[in-house]
């Protein structure tokens, strides 16, 4: 590029040269140029010529004729000068070519020469026009800095923008190369569903009051991490069940709790999409939910966020409630024993003198507790009430009708605002050596004889070998005999307290019941009231479990008291297995399964025919386990069933079965390994019409 230059053209071996001196002057404005060209001969032989009009001179394609005048010696001549404006390109640029002819018509030394011409392509210097800007990521609310990178130091600049729905502004012709913008934190309304959107810079150039140019760029804005949602508060509120609802208090395993997220917000253009609301062992997605019973006692926080849709989470709010302990009533030792009117001990005494320690929760004392004590024959059906409070740990006199001559059951009874339970005693007849019942039908030592057969109450001890040939029924502590109990419970599946009836049962650490479930259980943390000894939960390894889905219909549950719970020993059930496999047709299936020290055994049968009419490899399987992953937390590990017997034909195989971690089928598979999760140990090949029997066992541990 160049703003001036010359050219030449000659004739007669450069003797006489016609040369053009031109220049640029530029309108930045107007983006144009003007070109002045002066035209000059030069000669160094002498030339005697009049002045010519038919000369001509064309300048960016626009053609002028000129006259020059006349030339008579040697040197060089100034023919003419002669402008033209051009329009550069819109950017600025521009190339040009220029030509002149002169007309010489002049015979030299015997040749005449008509004309003498000169031309030239020209790239004129550009016209400065629309200025770089440049602009990093920006925050809403916050300055960033925007580049100008002039084209021409004279030239001002405006910058405006777009983003989504709105425009504006920044700045107005200014002369500085770097403008600070606070995009407004209102922006992010454009943004309601993300954290940060695209919009344009256009920066316009002026040359004075005309704008040259402008150029535009993509601008990249953040909402900035200070927007989320917010809540105004978490609040609780009080779910009595059997609680009185004067009490005014939670009680323990007996309260429940509604939380609720109040003042749920949006910031800046965002909706709430998501709820959390955790505490307690519970936790919800909803806006607004009620716990299960609450199972821990003293301060439960509650601690609720919300997500919007920029996927931002706000703030935390919490609400605390306080929970009073509550457990059911219960006896520690209980003593009763014959005395006289002023409760002194006595073995013909037809009074009784009992004596119980017992504890019960006093909820803030807002629980009471109410005693009562009855008694009967051991030989009758119903209790008379002896009309007889007590206290704990304190003596009290009751009765004074208690003939010497039978024994007696004595039932203590507490009752407070939600459970009742009782613990029968037994008095016997007056103390004596030996006596003998009237008929001769009965014997007894240590105590009046007022039954058939033979009856002691006294301390015994055999030195030789004891020979039982009929059933013996121990009602007390027996050592060196584990105290084994048969229960039943027809409690629903849906309700959390199980009530069985069990016959004899004593509720002391070591006891062993095994218990007829008549239905499934469908609750999360079931416990055991057995013959209204109080309720206690579940466990296994001494810790709380859930046991939801754990037994099914018809299981039969084993259970030993711990002194805290009732650990789980074994589980047993039947089940109906399902059998599935392409073209076959199954006549029996069969299975059961046990539970026992956290190991689910499933063991099954299965028989039929494989009905395709041509020979094939196929996958069949074993579905319908009474546990999944899902319902049950069976964990990962599976086993191989084994066993299977494949009619007459002998070109039929199989090659074993398999269990995947999470699966509730098990197949017959061809190959080695498919999946992390899934060890392929076998297939089955079957031929038309071929017999099959199947059997086997599969391991899974419960968590």
């Amino acid at each position: 590029m160049a703003s001036s230059g010359s050219f030449s053209g000659s004739i007669c071996s450069g003797h006489y040269v016609l040369r053009i001196d031109w220049s640029q002057a530029q309108n930045v404005s107007a983006n144009t140029s003007t070109i002045t060209a002066k035209i000059y001969l030069v000669n160094d032989w002498r030339l005697d010529i009049g002045a010519r009009t038919a000369n001509t001179i064309s300048i960016g394609g626009t053609s002028q004729g000129f006259t020059s005048p006349a030339v008579t010696t040697t040197g060089e001549h100034l023919l003419n000068t002669v402008t033209q404006t051009v329009t550069h390109e819109s950017d600025g640029s521009k190339s040009i070519s220029i030509s002149a002819v002169f007309s010489f018509a002049a015979t030299i030394s015997g040749t005449y020469y008509s004309t003498i011409s000169a031309s030239a392509n020209i790239t004129l210097d550009s016209i400065p026009r629309a200025s770089d800007v440049s602009m990093p990521t920006g925050t809403m609310g916050s300055s960033v800095a925007i580049t100008i990178t002039p084209a021409s130091s004279s030239f001002t600049h405006t910058l405006t923008y777009t983003f989504g729905s709105l425009s504006g502004t920044i700045s107005t012709k200014t002369t500085a190369t770097t403008v600070n913008w606070a995009p407004a934190l209102t922006m992010a309304n454009q943004l309601p569903n993300a954290t940060s959107g695209t919009g344009t810079l256009k920066c316009t150039t002026y040359s004075g009051n005309t704008a040259v140019g402008s150029k535009s760029i993509t601008i990249t804005l953040k909402v900035p991490t200070t927007v989320v949602p917010s809540l105004t508060s978490l609040t609780a509120a009080r779910v009595n069940g059997t609680v009185p609802s004067s009490w005014g208090i939670y009680v323990q395993t007996k309260s429940k709790a509604t939380l609720t997220i109040n003042g749920a917000a949006g910031s800046y253009g965002s909706t709430i999409t998501g709820y959390s609301i955790t505490g307690g062992g519970f936790s919800s997605t909803s806006s607004s939910f009620t716990t299960g019973f609450l199972n821990t006692s003293g301060t439960i926080t509650f601690t609720a966020t919300v997500t919007d849709s920029r996927g931002r989470t706000s703030a935390a709010k919490t609400v605390s409630i306080s929970v009073v302990a509550y457990s059911a009533p219960s006896f520690a030792s209980y003593l009763s024993q014959r005395c006289n009117s002023s409760g002194t001990v006595t073995n013909d005494g037809t009074y009784v003198r009992g004596l119980v320690d017992f504890t019960y929760s006093s909820c803030s004392s807002k629980n009471t507790i109410t005693t009562a004590t009855y008694y009967k024959k051991s030989s009758a059906t119903s209790w008379t009430n002896a009309s007889k409070a007590f206290s704990d740990n304190t003596a009290f006199t009751f009765g004074g009708s208690l003939t010497t001559e039978s024994s007696y059951d004595i039932k203590y009874t507490l009752t407070d605002a939600f459970t009742t339970i009782s613990v029968i005693d037994t008095v016997s007849t007056a103390s004596v050596v030996m006596d003998f019942k009237a008929g001769g039908t009965g014997v007894a030592i240590g105590k009046v004889a007022e039954n058939n057969g033979f009856d002691v109450d006294m301390a015994t001890e055999f030195r030789s070998t004891v020979k039982i040939d009929g059933t013996a029924t121990f009602g007390g502590d027996v050592v060196g005999i584990p105290h084994s109990y048969y229960g039943t419970c027809a409690t629903a599946a849906s309700t959390s307290i199980k009530v069985v009836t069990c016959a004899h049962f004593k509720k002391e650490v070591g006891a062993v019941v095994t218990i007829l479930m008549t239905y499934a259980n469908t609750v999360a943390s079931p416990r055991l009231n057995i013959n209204s000894t109080g309720a206690s939960y579940l466990s296994y390894g001494n810790v709380t479990k859930s046991g939801a889905y754990r037994w099914l219909a018809g299981s039969m549950l084993t259970v030993m008291y711990t002194g805290s719970y009732y650990e789980v020993l074994s589980i047993g059930a039947t089940w109906v297995p399902t059998v599935a496999g392409a073209s076959t047709t199954y006549n029996a299936r069969e299975g059961y399964f046990t539970y026992a020290s956290g190991v689910v055994t499933l063991s099954f049968t299965a028989n039929g025919s494989f009905l395709s009419t041509t020979t094939t490899s196929t996958a069949l399987e074993v579905t319908g386990f009474p546990f999944t992953n899902a319902s049950a937390g069976v964990a990962a590990g599976g086993g191989v069933a084994y066993g299977a017997y494949l009619g007459t034909n002998a070109t039929s195989h199989f090659h074993g079965w398999v269990i995947s971690s999470g699966a509730s089928a098990i197949s017959g598979r061809n190959g080695t390994k498919s999946a992390a999760n899934l060890q392929m140990l076998g297939y089955l090949y079957n031929n038309p019409s071929t017999n099959f029997n199947l059997s086997g066992t599969i391991q899974m541990r419960v968590i």
